[in-house]
């Protein structure tokens, strides 16, 4: 390929941002999920395709297999929990914290995949690795790794938007290193530059979001969707105040529901009820000088073990910063796929037999009409090829990221010039 042929797609893939910003800015839910749902599984079976036709970016031939056999545990236990088959299974993924541990330990051994060719080595090394995260993230630490954020961006933001993001700006990074190119470096600045003036330099009209009722319903997807992802985010990271109990969600929660009725005394019931029926939206303040928010209001995930979804409704969908990392996420994932679908020519993921790519288009268009007729269920029937496509690309973000290291020195030592051979 010629120079003035890759220069066009990178001032193309610049183009591309400014647009996805646009649709980004004004409509940033439904923009993540059209994206998504219809351009994402095209990627998912494209991107896998071409990952196997250079063995996955692994010094080993079967090295993919212990990825994929990863994907596949990961998947059955989400399975279970969306279909309600083998139910236990996914309780115990929960139980023993399988789905952090698997996860971080594919991550970790992909740098043995992509790095280390000799099998005795690497099947050593993945043994101590297993033994390590297992107690690392075992149940026993999660106090302390419930707050780190370590922790945090290996097991949520890596599947989610470090993958989309940061590792699509390494892979941009070191294409643009590895041939010299200086607008590959420009396109690289509008990466970095556009989404930051797209969060941070625009005006949120919180009475204006252009939010639809697809829009809502889609993104929380009865509970399954990426509703809960956003305020894992805005929480872990303190930009916002975690909501506190109310007195009518304390009322319904702990002392009017059915197994209340059964263990306090209906004098005491009325009581309760009388005391706060005219303060109903204020925040509950324990009395119980035993707990140790005494005197104090109570954060709702605290009073009721997990996210309420009527408490962060509004900080989702109508809130500032909110409406702020929906932008965000909005633009990672819709550039994600379509700087993938703009690169043909530089990839050549289409250069395939006719039956797999036949394959991949009849697989797309199935994958579409689960979208279509209900979200969540296609959530739950794409999990296993959405999350095993991250999964098998980790070699090659490890290669991006040793790549780059290469590039740098040379370029370092011997100038912004390409080296032939």
């Amino acid at each position: 390929m010629n120079l003035l042929k890759e220069d066009k797609i990178n001032y193309l893939n610049i183009g591309l941002m400014f647009l996805t910003a646009v649709a980004a800015y004004f409509f940033p839910f439904e923009t993540f999920l059209l994206a998504y749902a219809y351009l994402g599984p095209l990627h998912y079976l494209t991107e896998i395709s071409w990952l196997h036709d250079r063995n996955y970016f692994s010094k080993g031939k079967y090295d993919f297999l212990v990825l994929l056999v990863v994907g596949v545990l990961l998947s059955y236990a989400a399975f279970a929990k969306d279909f309600g088959v083998s139910v236990e299974v996914y309780d115990y993924f929960v139980k023993m914290n399988l789905f952090d541990k698997l996860l971080v330990f594919a991550l970790f051994s992909s740098i043995l995949f992509a790095l280390v060719k000799n099998l005795i080595v690497k099947i050593v090394a993945i043994l101590f690795l297993f033994v390590f995260v297992s107690g690392w993230l075992s149940p026993e630490n999660s106090d302390v790794n419930g707050g780190s954020t370590m922790v945090f961006a290996l097991t949520s933001l890596v599947p989610t938007l470090i993958h989309v993001y940061l590792f699509t700006g390494l892979f941009m990074l070191f294409g643009a290193l590895k041939s010299r190119s200086k607008s590959g470096l420009w396109q690289m600045v509008g990466f970095i530059l556009v989404p930051v003036f797209l969060v941070f330099f625009t005006p949120v009209d919180t009475k204006k979001a252009n939010l639809t009722e697809f829009g809502k319903n889609a993104y929380y997807a009865n509970g399954d969707g990426f509703f809960f992802t956003n305020i894992s985010i805005l929480e872990h990271f303190k930009l916002v105040e975690e909501p506190k109990l109310t007195n009518k969600q304390f009322l319904a929660n702990f002392v009017n529901n059915e197994k209340s009725k059964q263990n306090i005394p209906l004098a005491e019931r009325k009581r309760l009820n009388d005391s706060l029926k005219t303060r109903l939206n204020e925040p509950f303040i324990i009395q119980d000088p035993n707990n140790e928010y005494y005197q104090k209001a109570i954060p709702v995930k605290n009073a009721l073990g997990t996210y309420d979804k009527d408490s962060y409704w509004g900080i989702v969908f109508n809130s500032t910063i909110g409406i702020m990392l929906m932008r965000f996420i909005a633009f990672a994932y819709l550039y994600h796929y379509l700087n993938w679908f703009s690169k043909t020519e530089v990839i050549r993921w289409h250069k395939v037999p006719k039956a797999r790519f036949a394959a991949v288009i009849v697989l797309w268009v199935g994958s579409s009409l689960f979208y279509a007729y209900d979200y969540s269920l296609g959530l739950s029937m794409l999990f296993f090829l959405s999350f095993s496509h991250v999964l098998l690309e980790f070699p090659l973000n490890i290669v991006s990221i040793v790549g780059i290291g290469k590039e740098s020195y040379a370029i370092a030592t011997k100038g912004f010039k390409k080296v032939e051979g």
